[in-house]
């Protein structure tokens, strides 16, 4: 029970100490991490609820949960051009970018709560 503790512990101080590093660049076609901050809890699950992942210019989402309706907005803020979408249950989506130079923002809103996560191209 103390190793599982202290395997959580390290996780987490882990993911605080990377979470405002900006210059964390995911090679392509790599994960980018979607943090949640539910408003509801959800069961734990094995899977994240929502994942996305860019290569060549587009952003993948996959929701791996029902999630109802969600929102998705990817900004990038070096750039200020912006792109959005909507989807309903569990799905793939993706979004086509720009793919110039920037530090990049994705919002998710669901009636669970926001999720958010960080990349730079």
């Amino acid at each position: 029970m103390k190793k599982l503790l202290l395997l959580c512990f390290a996780i987490v101080v882990a993911s605080i100490a990377n979470a405002d590093n900006p210059s964390t660049k995911p090679p392509k076609g790599q994960p980018i991490p979607i943090n949640p901050k539910p408003v509801i809890p959800l069961p734990l699950s094995l899977y994240a609820d929502i994942e996305a992942s860019y290569y060549d210019g587009v952003v993948t989402f996959v929701v791996n949960r029902d999630l109802g309706v969600a929102d998705i907005v990817v900004v990038n803020t070096t750039t200020g051009e912006s792109w959005s979408d909507s989807v309903n249950g569990v799905c793939t989506a993706t979004l086509a970018l720009s793919g110039d130079e920037g530090y990049y923002e994705i919002y998710i809103y669901t009636d669970y709560g926001e999720y958010s996560g960080t990349f730079i191209i």
